[in-house]
C-alpha cells in the first residue's frame, strides 16, 4: 500500500482514481486547489502525485515547483488535459516521471502508475490492471433516437466496452433478461414504456447491473424519482460524450470494489 496524493481540479475525475486506486488498497487523499495540495503534500508525504497542470488557484507547475523543492526525486505525474508543448516540456524539465492525458483509458492510467512503484521499488509485485482479462464490461444503450445511439455506442465500443443497443423500453427489458449487461444508459422520454419505467421493471426485477439516465427534460420531480429508484447518475441532452464515459467509469469502478471493471484493451 502507498500513499497517493491527487491534485485535480475535476472532482469527478478524481473520485474515479480514488474509487480505482483504493480498490488496490491504497491511500489516497484528493487536492482541487494549489494551496490544498501543498499543504496535503506536507501533511500526508505521499509516495506518489499524480498532478494536473490546471489546478484551482495556484498554477500547477508552481505546485510542482514547490514539490520539487521540498523532494527533488519524488515520482511525480502529470495527469492534464490539453496543454502547449511549452508548458509540458517545461514540466519534464522539472523531472516529472510521465505526462500523461485524463482522456487515455483507465487501464492504461493505471499500467503507468504501477509502472512509477514498480521503479521505484515501493511495491512488491505489480498491482493488476484495471480491465478484467478478456472481459470487456457490457453496456446496453436504450434510446428511441438511433442517430444518438449509433454516436455513443460507436465512442464506447473505440474505448473498450461491449455496447449492445435497444431503441424502446420494451426491447431494453427483454434484452436485459435475456442477457444482463453491466450498464444499461436510459433515456427518459420515449414511445410505450418511458425510462422512468423501465428502470422501475429493472429494480422490480432486481436487475444487479447499474443505470445511468439520459434526458433533455428539466423536469425536477422526474428526474428526482428516477434518482430515488436508484439511478446512479442523470445526464443531460444534447450528449456530451466524454461526460458520459467518466459517469460510466464511475459507475463500474463502484459496482465492482473487489474486481477490476472497466474496458477491456
Amino acid at each position: 500500500m502507498a500513499t497517493i496524493l491527487i491534485a485535480n481540479a475535476d472532482h469527478r475525475f478524481s473520485e474515479v482514481l480514488r474509487s480505482v486506486l483504493t480498490t488496490y488498497h491504497h491511500e489516497v487523499v484528493v487536492a482541487r486547489t494549489g494551496e490544498e495540495a501543498i499543504k496535503l503534500f506536507d501533511a500526508v508525504n505521499p509516495a506518489l502525485v499524480l498532478l494536473d497542470l490546471a489546478l484551482l488557484g495556484k498554477p500547477g507547475l508552481e505546485v510542482l515547483a514547490q514539490i520539487r523543492a521540498r523532494s527533488p526525486h519524488l515520482p511525480v505525474m502529470i495527469l492534464t488535459g490539453e496543454v502547449s508543448l511549452q508548458i509540458e516540456d517545461r514540466a519534464r524539465e522539472m523531472g516529472v516521471t510521465d505526462v500523461l492525458r485524463k482522456r487515455l483509458k483507465m487501464d492504461v492510467i493505471m499500467q503507468a502508475i504501477n509502472h512509477v512503484f514498480l521503479q521505484a521499488g515501493r511495491q512488491g509485485k505489480a498491482a493488476p490492471a484495471i480491465a478484467s482479462p478478456g472481459k470487456p464490461a457490457t453496456i446496453l444503450i436504450v434510446d428511441d433516437e438511433p442517430e444518438i445511439c449509433e454516436m455513443v455506442g460507436e465512442f464506447l465500443g473505440r474505448r473498450g466496452y461491449r455496447t449492445t443497443i435497444a431503441y424502446s423500453g420494451e426491447e431494453a427489458l427483454a434484452k436485459v433478461k435475456q442477457e444482463p449487461p453491466d450498464l444499461v444508459l436510459l433515456d427518459i422520454y420515449m414511445p410505450g414504456i418511458n425510462g422512468v419505467e423501465v428502470l422501475r421493471q429493472l429494480v422490480k426485477d432486481r436487475f444487479a447491473g447499474g443505470v445511468i439516465m439520459l434526458t433533455a427534460s428539466q423536469d425536477e420531480p422526474l428526474l428526482k424519482i428516477a434518482l430515488d429508484l436508484g439511478a446512479f447518475d442523470v445526464l443531460p441532452k444534447p450528449v456530451n460524450l466524454e461526460q458520459v464515459e467518466l459517469a460510466v467509469m464511475v459507475k463500474l469502478v463502484l459496482n465492482e470494489p473487489d474486481a477490476s471493471p472497466g474496458p477491456h484493451r
